[in-house]
């Protein structure tokens, strides 16, 4: 103890800094690394991403053409009122756009 009779040591007093109080502030390097990460993970993003398909030479010159992927959908022998469903895919293989006007029209007939 000291001649006043106090002790010879300072009382520990927490500091009244705004960066007190249990949140700690994030150095700005840090900040930059951060950003600096997100942008390399975007650029791999990008150049490992599938490339997109180029576009094919068209199969046919002087307008569009019509490209079906089945030529037929055979279900066998089934009731006339029996409701059926079939998928195909269609592709314009010419060098102009096709336009289909309208709905397009299905005719099914027995014994086809």
């Amino acid at each position: 103890m000291g001649k006043s009779g106090t002790p010879h040591y300072k009382k520990y007093v927490p500091s009244k800094h705004p960066s007190a109080g249990g949140r700690k502030r994030i150095p700005p390097l840090m900040w930059v690394g951060v950003a600096g990460l997100l942008l390399l993970v975007a650029g791999l993003a990008v150049l490992l991403r599938q490339p997109a398909q180029a576009a094919k030479a068209p199969q046919f010159t002087g307008g569009p053409k019509l490209a079906v992927d089945q030529a037929k959908i055979d279900f066998g022998t089934l009731p006339l009122d029996k409701p059926v469903k079939a998928s195909f895919k269609l592709t314009n293989v010419g060098d102009q756009t096709l336009e289909i006007a309208g709905l397009p029209k299905v005719e099914v007939k027995q014994g086809c």
